[in-house]
């Protein structure tokens, strides 16, 4: 019943009911807020209790990860330190072997015989006995990759060089000359990158206008007195300049060398946003260019300061280390605490002193990725596990890397006499090669014998095959395969004269619309032959593009490395491939192929032709990622971002819907054939083309040579 009237026959509700009906034991309402008052306290307390210790844990873990961040940071020193030194020492030795040749000493004396005679030293630069030392010495340089040779005096005369503007020059009174000073008290010594007008003095015609690193080794006489210097020049940019750059290639981790003026003595591995910061020219390393300067905020991010970089203050790690060297100590150190870098980020670092060859080895990491939200700290533990196991990796890979240097003793393979190596993948070796009779230079793939199974080596045979069924011009030649005397399989391709598109925008940034255009067009022609007679690449990316001279031409694309192809038609393939299955660069595979390494068909080489198109119009890559999962799951599911939005605002709208559709998830979205997006792309030329001019303005100023700057084509 609902109503509150009294119902007769019965006695009037209690007004104690309340109470009457608690059972025994239990509490009234004044009593229950009393306790809950006292759970209150007791909360308050456990969660006070609670916060203090999860301060105190923060703190805990927050000092952890500082000292982890020391310790991988000093690894990661030791490794790019130790890799630098070895390089270093072993190049003295060569140059020590060659000074103590006896032909070498004899030809030497005679030089300097010469001008203690009397004679000046541009006539005894020029004399007989000049060419005679260069006879002895020519294999070294041909094989230590050396551009410049000089023959010094105790008066610092060049009495002998490579190059006959060096022929009569003094050695600069300065720093150079005394660096020179210990080799006539029978010392070898490095010289760290310097500018040939710093060597030689400025006025003078030289043959390089881009920094040497040298070294020199004394030459003694017949008493064992030290009679000249013997000086061998390597261009700085090239493995000097890019021996640190080896362990920078993740994260936002950064090696790099400087001298104690804070110039930058080896690459930078940030040399396109320099440039497009307008700190760095086309063209240009960065080496003895960049001042290790704090620029004040951060130019990648668009800031551009009003004052000359001469005016900048030194990056603190930078200051920290020249004022140590300065007060005679301490010779490294890390610093923890965030400062500003060279390009204005803000990073944490460590720094060692080489005293002996004058220059400060230095590692920055971003202090965003270094002291991430400790909510992540479990991913920041796995992240710096990995970090340690890479600086390990690191140090192993350099030791081993100096070890293959010692071994650069010719080998024959076939009719093929092997000069160095220039690439290594998991189950093969790729080396630069000349044939016995024709002398031309080749690529000679080997696979390597620990993996020369059956099964491998009908791969290799297989790829052999069918690359030799293309004859684009635009695709790479091979020219003979057979196997090696101790039966492991090889087959021989064209050397190229060049470089990838994946360096080409590493040291240009982002191509022009008719530049990129006119190499896009090139591999559509060499994957519509491929296709058309049923193969696909799998394996499309700017590392497998060769941009070369080739045939008189220049901006030829050459497409390499089909070690992934499938036959569309040929159901034996998918057996043949297994092995292969995960191969592939995950930023440049369809999302099909994520799903089933084995399911590609022509439009998976599409949708890789629009990643490269991406990367080649923007200057970055289709999708960031700080790992191989994370980059996975955005290419399954993260919608690309159009060319325009990424920088190539200068593209027009019919390209920027190509590239679009070329990287659509969906492989029906995508051009139906290689000859689709060829069309689109020639009407896109018609209004931006890519002229022979450009292409030769572009070659002439191109500062590589062609055996130390053109990348090996890739071994699987």
């Amino acid at each position: 019943m609902a109503s509150h009237e009294p119902v007769p026959g019965l006695r009037k509700i209690p007004e104690n009911l309340p109470a009457l009906l608690r059972p025994p034991g239990a509490a009234s309402g004044e009593e229950a807020r009393e306790r809950l008052a006292n759970l209150v306290v007791i909360v308050g307390i456990v969660a006070l209790a609670l916060a203090v210790m999860g301060w105190w844990s923060h703190g805990q873990v927050r000092q952890s990860l500082r000292d982890l961040r020391a310790a991988g940071l000093s690894a990661l020193l030791e490794a790019e330190s130790g890799a630098l030194t070895i390089w270093i020492d072993e190049k003295k030795r060569s140059a020590e072997r060659w000074a103590a040749d006896e032909p070498v000493q004899r030809s030497a004396a005679a030089l300097v015989k010469l001008a203690q005679g009397g004679m000046d030293a541009a006539a005894v630069c020029r004399s007989p006995a000049r060419h005679a030392l260069l006879d002895q010495i020519r294999p070294f340089v041909a094989l230590e990759e050396a551009v410049a040779v000089n023959l010094v005096a105790r008066d610092g005369a060049i009495i002998a060089a490579l190059h006959d503007d060096y022929c009569g020059l003094t050695v600069a009174k300065g720093d150079f000359e005394r660096r020179l000073a210990p080799v006539f008290s029978g010392r070898t010594v490095f010289v760290r990158p310097f500018t040939e007008a710093e060597r030689v003095g400025p006025g003078h015609r030289v043959p390089f206008d881009r920094p040497l690193v040298w070294v020199e080794t004394p030459v003694r006489g017949d008493s064992g007195e030290v009679i000249a210097a013997l000086g061998f020049g390597r261009l700085a940019e090239d493995r000097f300049g890019t021996l640190l750059l080896l362990s920078s290639t993740q994260s936002s981790r950064e090696a790099y060398a400087f001298d104690a003026h804070g110039m930058m003595l080896t690459q930078s591995r940030y040399l396109g946003d320099l440039r497009l910061a307008g700190r760095l020219g086309p063209g240009e390393t960065g080496i003895l260019r960049i001042p290790v300067r704090d620029p004040g905020a951060d130019i990648v991010a668009g800031f551009r300061p009003s004052t000359p970089d001469s005016d900048w203050p030194l990056t603190k790690l930078a200051d920290t280390a020249i004022a140590a060297k300065a007060a005679g100590g301490p010779f490294e150190g890390v610093i923890l605490e965030p400062y500003r870098d060279y390009r204005g980020a803000s990073v944490i670092g460590a720094w060692r002193w080489l005293r002996e060859k004058e220059m400060v080895i230095a590692v920055e990491i971003e202090a965003g990725e270094a002291y991430a939200p400790l909510k992540y700290l479990e991913i920041a533990f796995g992240t710096l596990l990995g970090f340690f196991a890479a600086a390990m990796l690191a140090a192993i890979s350099s030791s081993l890397w100096a070890v293959r240097l010692k071994q650069r003793e010719a080998r024959r393979v076939g009719p093929y006499t092997l000069e160095r190596e220039i690439g290594e993948g998991g189950i093969s070796h790729v080396f630069l090669a000349r044939h016995s009779h024709l002398k031309r230079p080749v690529a000679v793939k080997v696979l390597k014998a620990a993996l020369a199974t059956d099964e491998m080596t009908t791969r290799f045979e297989r790829e052999v095959q069918l690359c030799s069924r293309l004859s684009h011009p635009n695709t790479i030649e091979i020219y003979d395969y057979g196997r090696t005397r101790e039966g492991t399989f090889y087959y021989a391709m064209e050397y190229l004269d060049g470089l990838s598109l994946e360096d080409l925008v590493a040291r240009e940034g982002r191509l022009p619309v008719s530049r990129a255009v006119y190499a896009l067009r090139q591999v559509c022609g060499s994957l519509k032959e491929a296709h058309e007679r049923g193969l696909v690449h799998r394996d499309v990316k700017p590392h497998n593009l060769m941009l070369c001279r080739h045939g008189g031409e220049l901006d030829v694309v050459k497409v390499l490395d089909f070690g992934l192809v499938k036959e569309l038609e040929n159901a034996h393939t998918r057996d043949i491939t297994q092995f292969a299955r995960v191969l592939g660069t995950p930023l440049y595979m369809a999302p099909e192929r994520l799903r089933n390494p084995a399911d590609a068909d022509a439009r998976a080489d599409i949708y890789a032709l629009g990643a490269v198109a991406f990367f080649l119009l923007t200057g970055r890559r289709l999708f960031e990622a700080q790992s191989d999962h994370d980059l996975v799951y955005q290419v399954l599911n993260a919608p690309a971002p159009s060319i325009t939005e990424a920088g190539a605002q200068d593209a027009p709208p019919v390209l920027a819907s190509l590239v679009a559709r070329c990287v659509a998830k969906e492989r029906d979205a995508r051009p139906a054939s290689v000859a689709e997006v060829a069309a689109i792309l020639a009407q896109v030329a018609r209004e931006r083309p890519w002229r022979e001019e450009d292409a030769a303005a572009w070659w002439a100023n191109w500062p590589g040579r062609p055996e130390a700057k053109a990348p090996a084509p890739a071994a699987p």
